[in-house]
């Protein structure tokens, strides 16, 4: 079928379309898969053409054409929208992990008068829509909601004076290649919606569907958290910002877990202020993780019950104690696998620093403390025991993201 029907105004009827919709809707509903080739450019925005010629068509005659009613290419669609007056480009680049860190260092972050530092509205919302991915948790979000969770961030984490204006980095963060709003009406989308448009329409935002899948892997997501601090938040305390993005993971390597002081449950005292009778009980549901029990005897045995780091040998009711520690964290976010190449037999004690960041392994396999107060000792490693660095890499990287200077190796 011919696409010499097409005007100009059926192509601007399909961009509106396009945006109001948002492109994973746009795409489904007309049945077309994302453009591969040639990308139409309008207004700053990138619209796949071969989507856009076809519902251009059924614009123009009533008869919308689908991704198998005709072929696309620079002979036909690019062609036939040129010569509209319309720009076709080659379709942008697949994003990949080092596409998605290069757009996070270059954010266009504004700079206030007074303020030499740039803005920290687009780098905190991406820590909070990461916790989103972190978290499996649906990748668009309505305004009010952004609104809402993001808002009081910016408050909390901004710089010092700075306005809280959450609808900022929900429309500006398109910039970035990275995100996309979605229910914008095609009259308000060429500046920056007011906030009653915002407010009147619901629009979503979010992660393109390509960044989001990238951003599903642990290891391009601890990369992408620690390029965001790194570039626009060094000055922030990462523990307190980890725990109100929604990142609170990503301050310990396992499952370590500081439940407050005063949760007593209730306890009774007498009048001097001691506990009365016994400990009250609560009833609890817990999800936990099945590890394979096989796998934690064989690394202690591979190690002969003695602490990789400390070299120490301990003993419970007359039978040697040791545990069996991941390296990269099982369960969320880390995710990591449950196998002997991810697995140190530690004793206790350093369990509890190697979890808790304290200690850390470096590229050539000496034990470091993260606040430089000890000297580095090589890793024991016993035969038969195949350890995977990438792992160890993982876990290092964790470190020096929540470590304060001097940095990790």
């Amino acid at each position: 079928m011919g696409l010499g029907d097409i005007r100009h105004e059926d192509v601007i009827a399909a961009t509106e379309e396009f945006r109001r919709l948002g492109r994973d809707d746009f795409l489904r509903t007309y049945g077309f898969g994302r453009a591969r080739s040639y990308e139409m450019v309008l207004d700053g925005l990138r619209y796949d053409s071969k989507a856009i010629a076809g519902v251009a068509h059924g614009h123009a005659t009533g008869e919308f054409l689908r991704a198998g009613d005709f072929s696309g290419g620079a002979a036909t669609v690019a062609r036939c929208l040129r010569e509209l007056g319309f720009v076709v480009e080659a379709g942008e680049t697949s994003l990949d992990r080092s596409a998605l860190l290069e757009h996070l260092r270059k954010l266009k972050v504004s700079r206030g008068p007074g303020h030499p530092d740039p803005s920290r509205h687009q780098p905190l919302s991406l820590l909070w829509a990461i916790s989103r991915e972190a978290e499996e948790r649906p990748r668009m979000t309505p305004w009010p909601q952004f609104r809402d969770e993001v808002g009081p961030l910016l408050v909390e984490f901004g710089l010092p004076n700075a306005k809280a204006t959450p609808e900022y980095p929900f429309w500006h963060l398109r910039g970035s290649g990275l995100w996309e709003v979605q229910g914008i009406p095609p009259e308000s989308a060429e500046q920056m919606p007011k906030v009653s448009i915002l407010d009147a329409h619901h629009p979503q935002a979010g992660f393109k569907e390509e960044a989001a899948g990238l951003l599903r892997d642990p290891v391009i997501r601890l990369d992408a958290i620690a390029t965001i601090c790194e570039t626009y938040l060094q000055d922030v305390d990462r523990q307190a910002l980890f725990e109100r993005t929604g990142l609170a993971g990503y301050t310990t390597a396992g499952n370590l877990v500081n439940p407050a002081e005063d949760e007593s449950g209730g306890a009774a005292m007498d009048e001097h202020g001691r506990a009365a009778g016994p400990a009250p009980r609560r009833d609890t549901t817990r999800s936990v993780i099945v590890r394979d029990e096989a796998l934690a005897r064989k690394v202690k045995e591979l190690e002969g019950d003695r602490c990789q780091i400390c070299d120490t040998a301990l003993r419970h009711l007359d039978r040697p104690y040791s545990q069996a520690a991941h390296i990269r964290g099982l369960g969320r976010p880390h995710h990591g696998p449950d196998e002997l190449q991810n697995l140190l037999c530690l004793c206790a004690n350093c369990h509890v620093l190697f979890d808790g960041l304290e200690i850390y392994i470096d590229p050539d396999g000496l034990v470091r403390d993260t606040r430089g107060d000890r000297e580095p000792h090589p890793l024991r490693i016993g035969p038969g025991h195949p350890m995977d660095e990438a792992h160890i890499a993982y876990h290092r990287d964790l470190c020096n993201l929540n470590a304060r200077k001097p940095a990790v190796d």
